[in-house]
């Protein structure tokens, strides 16, 4: 099943890839490939997981997304589904505190999801940007467990 993204996220792949983008483009572009990645895990199809986290780790290279780049590295060296997910839940919960604290601000809405039996009832988090559970820790198997924990509001710009 696929992740529908709102169209404003798909568009983002218009912008140039030149290294001299604006903090909030850059901000967008992280958030663009967080949400292609959570979708092709909701698949389990890690080959494109694999692209879309080369994707990301290119975009978090920069001083201000020194935490991120451990966990998209990470992703980037996954040789299966499983531990592609793990390094995937290291970078959501980073991710969703860099929102929480204000340092990421989302130009639209995004939502906080927890699925509590990844990892063996252990509980991970996600971010999506529809108010509906597509969980990418356990693809078709468990498509919608989870529940929306708390909502992200955009940013004011």
């Amino acid at each position: 099943m696929k992740n529908p993204f709102k169209l404003f996220y798909s568009g983002l792949l218009i912008f140039s890839l030149s290294s001299d983008i604006s903090a909030q483009d850059r901000e967008n572009r992280i958030l663009f490939h967080y949400l292609k990645l959570s979708s092709s895990l909701s698949d389990s199809d890690l080959k494109q997981a694999l692209k879309q986290a080369d994707k990301l780790a290119a975009q978090v290279n920069t001083p201000s997304f020194t935490g991120l780049q451990p966990s998209a590295n990470a992703m980037k060296k996954a040789a299966a589904l499983d531990q592609f997910r793990e390094s995937f839940s290291v970078f959501s919960d980073s991710l969703s505190a860099m929102v929480k604290s204000g340092k990421l601000k989302p130009a639209e809405t995004l939502y906080l999801v927890h699925c509590p039996m990844a990892f063996n009832d252990k509980g991970a988090d996600w971010i999506s940007d529809v108010p509906k559970v597509i969980n990418p820790y356990f693809g078709d198997e468990m498509l919608h467990c989870g529940k929306i924990k708390s909502t992200f509001h955009k940013s004011g710009k």
